[in-house]
């Protein structure tokens, strides 16, 4: 039997990080044009972010295996997946069709009332796609250094600061149809995100260590003097977190878009090293060790002829 579930890989991180950073960068976008007005931020971040979550979505198929069955995912209206995929799905096609009305050539563009409630259904849904990985990754109470609300916080902090930085460098290519100060204040925006991430880890590695149960404790100290450590430390705090801190505030394009960019850098890091360090610790379950004692190896028979199945009806 597969023992894919057992833990998960990079692409699922890959996937974290650009699903979460698309589905922010439509937040940003929607909210600017819903409270400040249409053009203030660049089309390409609002094409960028639903391309991201697809892109996200395609590891994702991947990660979990078998991608012609893919389609399975949408069919458990239960599983928390299963509203995961139907609102990324739905946040990446709302996405692709609110930057068609940056568009001219597009006869509804200049549809304002279709385009508010365009950019209602992003802001919803991508604020939902952003805090989903968070959300997921918390409700596994096997996973001491995932489980409980802060996971939540953590990638919900770094997919808004990551879509900030996004939405900068994105202006530096492609320029807004309306030169306003809003994107002249996202820099200060992503500083003061940055800050927040700061205290919220250190907050998390405290309430782990100190507060929690001795698994959390050990799994949290994995991070801080384990083999993640150089990683923890230096990768996501002071590359992906204080030096850019200190880069975006100063007054120049040039460092504004080193620190926008080494914001990416520790967003990226920041997957990387929650999937592989907390799929490191496992507790069991009452009941679990027992439950799984009783699962298939996949020699059996009855699991040979069902692969042998599957094979045939599925290269017919």
């Amino acid at each position: 039997m597969s023992q894919k579930h057992e833990g998960w890989g990079w692409m699922l991180a890959v996937d974290f990080f650009f699903a979460g950073m698309g589905g922010a960068m439509l937040v940003i976008a929607g909210i600017v044009d819903l409270f400040v007005g249409e053009g203030r931020t660049s089309a390409l971040a609002s094409f960028l972010g639903a391309a991201f979550m697809a892109l996200g979505s395609g590891l994702l198929i991947f990660e979990l295996g078998r991608p012609f069955q893919s389609w399975r995912v949408f069919m458990n209206p239960r599983a928390i997946l299963t509203v995961g995929a139907w609102v990324m799905s739905l946040a990446i096609c709302a996405g692709l069709v609110y930057t068609t009305f940056s568009f001219a050539v597009f006869p509804w563009s200049d549809w304002v009332l279709v385009r508010k409630l365009v950019a209602v259904v992003i802001v919803v849904s991508g604020l939902i796609v952003a805090t989903y990985p968070g959300v997921l990754l918390g409700r596994l109470k096997g996973r001491p250094l995932w489980v409980g609300p802060g996971m939540t916080s953590l990638f919900l902090t770094s997919s808004l600061v990551t879509a900030f930085a996004a939405h900068i460098l994105c202006g530096m290519i492609v320029a807004p149809a309306t030169i306003g100060d809003v994107l002249a204040r996202f820099p200060a925006i992503t500083a003061v995100l940055l800050a927040v991430q700061l205290l919220l880890w250190v907050s998390y590695m405290w309430v782990k260590i100190s507060g929690a149960t001795e698994a959390e404790a050990v799994a949290a100290r994995r991070l801080l003097c384990g083999e993640y450590s150089s990683a923890f430390k230096y990768g996501l705090m002071l590359v992906g977190t204080v030096l850019p801190l200190l880069l975006v505030l100063v007054s120049s394009p040039l460092y504004q878009a080193a620190g926008a960019i080494l914001v990416l850098v520790g967003g990226f890091i920041l997957r990387m090293l929650v999937i592989y360090a907390g799929g490191a610790d496992r507790t069991w379950l009452p009941g679990e060790v027992k439950y799984r004692s009783r699962l298939p190896h996949g020699d059996e028979a009855f699991m040979k002829a069902w692969n042998e199945k599957e094979f045939w009806t599925t290269n017919k």
